[in-house]
């Protein structure tokens, strides 16, 4: 037990605790105190600290101290409370209506720092809370739930009520004073942010409300003929006449989120024939010298307060601060620079360092520490000077104007429209307006430089709008505390500088959906989604900050960010499209065009050899094909010449960004030459595949939707997969290959999801072939399916071929033993409505497949291969393989037996491969044959409604 009497220290701590020394052996930090006086009983959280406070003393802020009536000096009861249980709700009342409207702008920077200042709480005990350094806030705690006094923690809800009177003040009550002009900012925009009609502003009320945003003059064009001068601030607004000399003098104050002011004093001017859509624009800017920023230490636009100066202050003589060296001839240099720049008059400021004639470095200071003096040419006549060696250094200009890139081509279309759709809807009506837009596209398609160009137009002439940009992805990890703090501030910052834009860059790092099971990883993806959404919501209301953000993909969206239906938070959503064959034109030549290109270079192909390609994979073949030419180039030359060559090495080792996560199948590296028969089955994919793909511009102009479907179909064994593989090698086409179970889940939606996924690479891989090999065991006939499954499998597969959006780029191919188990919707004009059979090898196929499957064996002079091909009617080609595999077995047998230590290699003879085709039967029996016969005839007559066929149950 704790109880002894102690004196009352103040320090400077900005919180609500108490500090005891550590030679208090039954004290420790955190311990609940309770500390009375003759009037007054208080509890706090105590600290034990050393170098602070004596052994017989007791250490509190003194701000705090006096609110609650405790004086320095004053002996004071201490002693500690047993027990102080985790508080469930807490109650708490401004004393004023300026401290209610205060704590309402920076309630989030409040939540996020009271556990730093305030632990323990008692219901009827005041409170201060500090916002940054200079500013605070005092409060009345009303209620403690469910005990008082208690303890506050993480989940502790905190319940601000608003005062009953603006102006009523509790008796004995000493109110901190806060900095006077940030109320009435507050008040003032909401003001004019509400509903209320309150009537024309002119120019002398515009004035007198004084809430301005700092604009560097550097930012103006060159067509502004300006007189610059280091004190004088220029407004679109005309100043006021007045009779009295100092009405064009104002005190400028800097206001920012933690309270903290700096000031400075102008003189204040106004334009002269303006542009109409600059003086739109910039009613609330004030244009200053670069130095003002440096001086006041703030960033591009800052937000200020101008204050009339009541009177000039009285000042007879100036005091010169400057380097030793300069101070001969430096008294004559500031007389004659204040003369030149005395009509009309001007202010100059105290310890503001200013440069005279480039070449002298010097501050002044005015007796009496007045900060600021008017000077004119009576002042010049009296005033007297005087010198003061002390070091000055000139005002670095930390503004920073935004060069435009060049890395980005904003000529193609895609990237040009987009840019201007989304300036349209935030300049719709020639000033910046608040929008919501997402900006989606795939990786690498110019997202970011798109956002980017946007910024730097509304930072520029005429706009000069604040933008802020967060790239998600470098604060992924943060836990929810930390994202909702540096959010908070983030917007606390724009607020101060709206009107604003908030650029979010990969929105769906932070904030993606979730599908499947709820898992932490979907908790806290919703928690942050609903936290951003609050509190983008509730800064809307009032203040003028708009936000843009770019994804993937709208879907991978969080629901509490973008609901697929209802009210959205974001309104306006653009899509960055793909790259015509043109605009990968005019790119090529944009990034190669900044080197020395060899005249023979052929666009046309590079173009067409980079279909499917987004910016950044232009921009990395570019980069590729420069260290090739780097490579190659000549002692005798310093700068590298770009060929065809080096660009054709460059696209091999170049992969899209697209097919990075996709697994394309090689087809065994086999051509329609590799291929013995099939010969109309090639031709025909030949015209289908390859034609479109080597005369795209022939192609693209064809009135009607071309044929991009196409099923084989034939007995087993006779080539579909193989002739699959060869057409994509045949066609200079990617190939994706699936085989139909591997699609195919229990769970519900997780097999169409695997058909969309399919066809969301395909066209990501484009150009493409997209091979379903076993389709019938995928999309059979629907109603015979007793679980659904392919049933939904074959909707999704309707929609996907011939949905709305056509698969431009992508030719879908199918291979199959049984047609006729096929959905007939599958069949219809528009999908698969291209069939080609495989039927089994003549003899002229079948002597043909075997020269081709034995030109790699060491064939003995006397085969006979036309033998062989009349001796195997009715196989197939697969049959044929294996009758050539068979013979190259029996010919290694004969190696091996061999009594030589090196065996040498033995032909195959005619014998052996007749002794091979007597071991080897068909694979398909005459009836099985004559059955596969019958099913394909009655389906090339279109009679497929006819068969009777079996129900098909999946264990899917």
């Amino acid at each position: 037990m704790f109880d002894t009497v102690l004196s009352v220290k103040y320090v400077s701590e900005k919180n609500c605790f108490v500090y005891l020394s550590p030679k208090h052996k039954n004290v420790n930090t955190g311990m609940c105190m309770k500390m009375t006086n003759d009037s007054t009983e208080a509890f706090f959280s105590a600290k034990v600290i050393s170098n602070i406070v004596e052994f017989d003393s007791i250490a509190i802020n003194s701000t705090y101290a006096k609110l609650l009536g405790f004086q320095e000096n004053e002996l004071v009861n201490v002693s500690n409370v047993s027990q102080s249980p985790v508080v469930t709700c807490v109650i708490i009342k401004p004393l004023t209506q300026p401290d209610y409207e205060v704590l309402e702008m920076f309630s989030q920077n409040v939540q996020s720092n009271l556990l730093d200042q305030v632990r323990v709480i008692h219901s009827g005990q005041k409170l201060v809370i500090w916002i940054g350094n200079s500013l605070t806030v005092s409060v009345m705690v009303e209620n403690v739930q469910p005990v008082s006094p208690g303890a506050l923690d993480f989940l502790t809800e905190v319940v601000i009520e608003p005062p009953h009177n603006s102006s009523h003040v509790l008796n004995n009550c000493k109110v901190a004073e806060k900095p006077q002009i940030l109320q009435e900012y507050i008040s003032f925009f909401k003001s004019i942010s509400s509903n209320e009609d309150i009537g024309p502003v002119n120019s002398e009320t515009r004035i007198r409300d004084r809430y301005y945003r700092l604009i560097p003059l550097s930012f103006l064009p060159s067509s502004f003929k300006i007189k610059s001068n280091v004190f004088t601030g220029y407004i679109c607004e005309t100043v006021p006449d007045c009779d009295n000399e100092i009405s064009n003098f104002f005190k400028m104050t800097l206001l920012n989120s933690i309270g903290e002011e700096k000031e400075m004093f102008i003189r204040l001017s106004n334009f002269v024939d303006v542009p109409v859509e600059f003086y739109n624009n910039n009613l609330g800017n004030l244009f200053v010298d670069n130095s003002v920023f440096s001086f006041l230490q703030c960033d591009f636009p800052a937000r200020v307060v101008l204050q009339k100066i009541p009177r000039s202050p009285s000042v007879k003589e100036i005091e010169i601060h400057s380097t030793k060296s300069y101070l001969i001839n430096l008294v004559e240099e500031l007389k004659k620079y204040l003369a030149d720049h005395c009509v009309p008059p001007i202010i100059i400021n105290a310890k503001y360092p200013i440069s005279i004639n480039g070449r002298f470095h010097c501050f002044l200071t005015f007796s009496h520490n007045v900060k600021f003096c008017i000077v004119d040419q009576e002042f010049l006549r009296n005033c007297s000077y005087s010198v003061c060696d002390e070091f000055v250094t000139s005002l670095e200009d930390i503004v920073k104007k935004r060069e435009t890139s060049n890395e980005m081509c904003f000529t193609i279309a895609p990237v040009k429209s987009i840019c201007d759709n989304i300036l349209s809807v935030l300049l719709k009506t020639g000033v910046f307006e608040v929008e919501n837009i997402i900006l989606s596209g795939r990786p690498g398609t110019g997202k970011s430089s798109v956002m980017e160009n946007i910024s730097r137009t509304l930072n520029s002439y005429p706009y000069f709008i604040k933008t802020e940009r967060v790239y998600c992805k470098n604060i992924k990890g943060k836990t929810l505390e930390s994202l909702h703090k540096f959010f908070t501030d983030l917007l606390s910052n724009l607020i101060l500088s709206q009107p604003a834009l908030l650029i979010l860059d990969d929105l769906q790092v932070l904030c993606e959906v979730w599908e499947g099971e709820e898992t932490p990883n979907t908790i806290f993806s919703n928690r942050v989604s609903e936290m951003l959404h609050t509190l983008f919501i509730d800064t809307q209301k009032v203040h003028a900050v708009g936000i843009l953000a770019s994804t993937d993909l709208v879907s991978k969206l969080n629901k509490h960010i973008y609901r697929s239906r209802g009210n959205h938070l974001y309104k306006n959503v653009f899509t960055m499209e793909d790259l015509n064959k043109a605009d990968r034109i005019l790119l090529l030549k944009h990034f190669l065009g900044k080197h020395l290109v060899d005249t023979s270079l052929d666009y046309e192909e590079l173009a067409l050899k980079t279909d499917g390609f987004v910016v950044q994979d232009i921009e990395d073949f570019y980069t590729k094909a420069l260290f090739e030419a780097y490579k190659d180039r000549q002692e005798d030359r310093q700068t590298p010449m770009i060929t065809q060559e080096h660009c054709l090495v460059a696209l091999k080792k170049t992969c899209a960004l697209s097919l990075q996560s996709i697994t394309f199948h090689n087809g065994n590296r086999k051509s329609f030459e590799d291929i013995g028969g099939l010969h109309d089955v090639k031709n025909v994919l030949i015209e289908s595949l390859m034609w479109p793909a080597k005369y795209p511009n022939i192609f693209s102009h064809a009135p009607l939707r071309l044929q991009s479907g196409i099923l084989l179909y034939g007995p087993p064994g006779t080539g579909k997969t193989l002739i699959a593989g060869a057409a994509a090698r045949q066609c200079g086409l990617r190939l994706i290959s699936i085989k139909g179970p591997e699609l195919l889940s229990k769970y519900i939606g997780a097999s169409e999801q695997g058909v969309r996924d399919v066809f969301d690479k395909a066209q990501l891989g484009k150009p493409c072939i997209l091979f379903f090999d076993e389709f019938d065991s995928l999309a059979p006939r629907r109603g015979h399916d007793n679980t659904g499954v392919t049933d939904r499998v074959v909707n999704q597969l309707l929609t996907q071929l011939d949905g709305v959006e056509a698969l431009t780029g992508v030719c879908v191919l199918a291979a199959t033993s049984r047609p006729d188990l096929l959905d007939p919707a599958l069949l219809r004009p528009g999908r698969l409505d291209k069939q080609l059979i495989c039927s089994m090898p003549n003899y002229d196929d079948r002597l043909e497949i075997l020269n081709i499957l034995s030109s790699k064996l060491d064939l003995a002079e006397d085969v006979k291969m036309e033998e062989i091909a009349q001796k195997t009617e009715g196989y197939s080609g697969a049959d044929l393989q294996s009758v050539l595999f068979t013979a190259q077995i029996s010919t290694m047998k004969d190696c091996v037996s061999t009594d030589s230590i090196e065996a040498q290699p033995l032909k195959t003879s005619h014998e052996i491969l007749l002794q091979s085709l007597s071991q080897t039967k068909p694979s398909l029996p005459k009836s099985e044959r004559a059955k596969y016969e019958r099913i394909y005839k009655k389906f090339s007559g279109r009679s497929v409604e006819t068969f009777n066929t079996g129900s098909r149950v999946t264990l899917a």
